[in-house]
């Protein structure tokens, strides 16, 4: 199989997650103790969050670009950024990654395209809900992008950094997220995308009549099946 490089710590509670639907999916697969052999490149979320706030991706850009090449020298042959946040800088590594990404977004906007949803509901930090990299790409695959009002979105994005990109899971603000999606609901999208690495811990397919489509495992299973392809 193609070797896996992952650029991780973003945070580590869903780096950790990833790994262990990595490993889990691929026992799954071949059994006895067999698991995938993988390179982490773990970065320190605090220099990315300076960067988010600031909308500076050239800055998140150079710092993912490193990562690559660290990946690169570590014999790793494609990269998968595990966070969306991040991806907002994508276009901006895509010609320069020294190898191939598997993308977040083609990863989700594959599975939405399976099950036809046309018109869904995005939760995930400010940076992902209002950048608009998500948007950008359903559009261009016909799905139309609705994302909570103002007040919402920055408490959704206090709720990220501050609880669970700690591993805290608060039943105040699964009920706040909850009443997010029922508002969306009612404007008649027919699906929810959690577009946040963490967003899987706080909100459960329970919690609301809609399907839900959890960017990680959608995103760790593509990984998956891009790995053992042709091997």
């Amino acid at each position: 199989m193609k070797r896996i490089g992952l650029i991780g710590g973003l945070s580590p509670a869903s780096t950790a997650h990833y790994y262990e639907i990595l490993c889990e999916e691929y026992n799954r697969l071949f059994g006895d103790l067999n698991f995938p052999e993988m390179t982490i490149q773990s970065l320190n979320l605090q220099h990315l969050i300076r960067l988010f706030d600031t909308n500076d991706w050239d800055g998140v850009a150079a710092i993912l670009l490193d990562a690559l090449h660290r990946l690169q020298s570590a014999d790793a042959d494609f990269a998968a950024i595990l966070a969306n946040t991040p991806h907002n800088a994508y276009e901006l590594i895509r010609d320069k990654s020294p190898i191939a990404i598997l993308t977040i977004m083609d990863a989700t906007s594959a599975a939405l395209r399976r099950e036809h949803r046309h018109k869904i509901a995005l939760l995930g930090t400010r940076a992902t809900m209002e950048y608009g990299f998500f948007q950008k790409h359903f559009q261009s695959q016909h799905i139309e992008t609705l994302v909570p009002n103002e007040p919402e979105r920055q408490k959704l994005d206090r709720i990220i950094w501050k609880e669970l990109s700690h591993g805290l899971v608060k039943p105040e603000s699964r009920i706040a997220a909850i009443a997010m999606i029922r508002n969306l609901a009612s404007q008649g999208v027919e699906a929810v995308v959690l577009g946040c690495t963490e967003l899987c811990l706080l909100i459960k397919p329970e919690d609301t009549h809609l399907p839900l489509y959890d960017t990680t495992r959608i995103h760790a299973e593509a990984i998956l099946k891009y790995a053992l392809d042709d091997a």
